[in-house]
This record gives structure tokens, sequence and C-alpha cells, in this order.
């Protein structure tokens, strides 16, 4: 599984890409997810601190105002995960003898479009060739740990456990659950938060009497609320502000 991470600071842009990359993904079935969409450097250093991992990064070069550019990023990266695969997404392709002197070693570049149709073929081309460099290109066909979950009667749909950011308790609909995956699809059931803690396993974890999280995606504290790799904000009960900004100044990078 290519697992990738996108990074601009831009809300817009990374709305639109990140859309464009599950399209790619889901037209040329590929064994590859986006995990993170990070919005700073701080939030893509959490995640990939908190699930060490090998990824495909698409950086934007140009972080506006931020203290650590997409070159900053990019060393960074190395540091903490060297065989990962960075592919700089930029508007400033004149830059690019500056990043390949770095030492960043670039996997890719495209140049930043707004044209849809031609980054949706930008990002496919370059996923089919991340995944042929490792060995992986083909459709997906592989199995993971995944939860059925009744949408009428005698009617179930199964969804993978990992693409669950989070479960919530209805406030207006009684023992009913909804569950919340990474691309924002809603799935709602008759069920408790208490079974479904006990369904997903230990890597979910409860924020608010009417939230339970998935530890990967948890990257840290914004307004009082938890906040995921995918920009979501949930609820999290007051006393547990404490532990999860402590969760995050854990994995922080010094």
């Amino acid at each position: 599984m290519l697992k990738i991470i996108l990074c601009d600071d831009d809300s817009f842009t990374l709305s639109m890409f990140s859309d464009l990359l599950g399209k790619a993904i889901d037209r040329l079935k590929l064994p590859a997810k986006l995990v993170c969409r990070a919005s700073t450097a701080q939030e893509l250093l959490h995640f990939i601190t908190a699930n060490p991992d090998t990824y495909l990064f698409f950086l934007d070069l140009d972080m506006g105002l931020a203290s650590l550019n997409g070159l900053d990023i990019g060393q960074l990266i190395r540091e903490k995960s060297p065989d990962s695969k960075i592919v700089y997404v930029t508007s400033h392709i004149e830059r690019t003898l500056d990043i390949l002197k770095s030492g960043v070693e670039p996997f890719g570049f495209i140049e930043k479009d707004y044209n849809q149709r031609l980054m949706l073929h930008e990002f496919s081309e370059c996923l089919k060739k991340a995944l042929k460099k490792q060995g992986a290109y083909s459709p997906c066909g592989h199995e993971e740990p995944s939860i059925e979950l009744p949408i009428g009667i005698d009617e179930t749909i199964s969804i993978p456990i990992s693409s669950i950011t989070y479960v919530e308790a209805l406030k207006t609909a009684a023992h009913n659950i909804c569950y919340h995956t990474f691309d924002g699809s809603q799935i709602t059931v008759r069920d408790t938060l208490r079974h479904a803690l006990s369904l997903l396993g230990e890597n979910f974890v409860q924020t608010h009497r009417s939230v339970i999280a998935n530890r990967m995606y948890i990257i840290g504290t914004e307004h009082s609320q938890v906040k995921l790799s995918n920009g979501v904000s949930i609820a999290c009960a007051l006393g547990k502000l404490k532990e999860f900004r402590h969760f995050r100044q854990k994995q922080e990078v010094r």
C-alpha cells in the first residue's frame, strides 16, 4: 500500500489536490491512499513522527509566511524517513536547480496548475511511477482489516478500519452512531460507541463521551478540539485536552 501525504498552506489548493489524488487512485484502482493532508510543516512533521513509515509526499515549495518552506520540510523528511519519495508541486519551476542542489533528492516535480484535468493526469502518472518503483503497480487485490456495518435489512457494507478517522454518537438520533472516513464519507448505523470501540481495537481512543478517534490521524489540538490529519476537528472533553496536547508535544520534532 502506497501511503500519500499532501502538504500545501492554501486551503483551496489542499482540498482540490486531495480530491484529485482520490480520483486518480479510484480510477486506476491503485493500492494507495491519502493518509495526511497538512496545511503546515508542523502538522506534517507531527504525523510522520507519530506514524513512522515510508510515504509518497506531494509538497508545496512556497509555504507563504511559514518559517519552513518546502525545501526545509524536504530536508527534515529526509532525516526522519530517508526512503520516502518527495514530489514538489510548485509554480516555481525555475527553482528546480536549487532543490536538486539541496540534497533532498526529489522523486519528481509537478508544475502547479488549476486545470483539474491536467493535474489529474500529472498525479496519475506520478502515482503509477511510484508504485512501479516499489514493484507494487497492480490493481488493488490486497485485503486489510475491515468492519462490516449494517445499513439495512440483510444489507451490510464493509469498510477498511484504517480508513475510519472517527466515530460519533448522533444527538439527533438516539442509539445511532456515525462512522466518518478520511475522504469525508459518512455511514450511520444503530449501535453504541462502546460496542464500536470494542470492534475497532486499541488504535482508537475516546476523545469525548460522544466521539472516538483513530490515533493514527490525530495531529494535535486546536481551539479546544482535537485536529485530525484530514483537516477535520472533533470534540474533546476539557479534561482530556491536556492529554492530547501532551500527546502532540511528545511526538513533536525538536
